[in-house]
C-alpha cells in the first residue's frame, strides 16, 4: 500500500490531460501486446531438433560462452535481465535438465559459480544466436534507423519512469 499525495495527482493528471491522441487504456493495450510479440518473437527459434532457448536463457548461455573461465557474472546478466535470484536459478535448472549446460562449484572462489556449455548447448546457442541476429536486423531494417533510434530511446524513458514509479512504491 502507499499513499497518494494529492499534489502529485493533480499534476499528473494535468500532464496527461495534454495527452489525447491516446488513451490510458490503448497505452496499457500497445504495452501487453509488445510483450506478448517479444515473448512469442523471441521465445522460440523455431528448431524442432535441439532444444529452443527463451530470450533470457540465451543472454545467460551467451554470457557463460564468453566469459573467462566460464565464470559468469550472474549478478549482471539478472541485473541486465531485470529478473530475480531466483528466476535465474530456476533458468539454471532448466538449462542443466535439458543438458545444455554443466554447474561446477569454482574451485578458485567456492562461491562462484562456473558454467559449462555442452555441445547440444553449443548448438542450441548458435542456433538461436542466428535467429536473435537474423530478427533483430529484420525489425530494424523494417523501422529504419531512425526510428530504431528513437524507439529505443522511448523504452529507456519508459523503464525510468517505471522504475520511479516502482521506487515509490507503486506498481500496476
Amino acid at each position: 500500500m502507499y499513499t497518494v499525495n494529492i499534489l502529485t495527482v493533480n499534476i499528473l493528471t494535468k500532464e496527461l490531460g495534454n495527452i489525447t491522441s491516446i488513451s490510458k487504456s490503448d497505452f496499457l493495450h500497445s504495452l501487453f501486446v509488445l510483450k506478448s510479440l517479444l515473448g512469442t518473437e523471441f521465445g522460440n527459434s523455431g528448431k524442432q531438433n535441439h532444444p529452443t532457448l527463451s530470450m533470457p536463457e540465451y543472454i545467460l548461455m551467451k554470457e557463460a560462452e564468453e566469459s573467462v573461465n566460464g565464470c559468469a557474472d550472474l549478478t549482471m546478466v539478472r541485473e541486465y535481465l531485470a529478473v530475480s535470484k531466483a528466476a535465474i536459478s530456476q533458468m539454471l535448472s532448466s538449462l542443466e535438465k535439458r543438458g545444455l549446460i554443466i554447474r561446477k562449484i569454482d574451485s578458485k572462489n567456492r562461491r562462484n559459480l562456473v558454467l559449462i556449455l555442452t555441445e547440444a548447448g553449443k548448438v542450441a546457442l548458435q542456433e538461436k544466436s542466428a535467429d536473435v541476429e537474423y530478427r533483430i536486423s529484420e525489425i530494424m531494417c523494417a523501422m529504419g534507423e531512425s526510428e530504431t533510434a528513437q524507439f529505443a530511446k522511448l523504452i529507456e524513458k519508459l523503464n525510468d519512469a517505471v522504475r520511479v514509479s516502482s521506487e515509490n512504491g507503486r506498481s500496476l
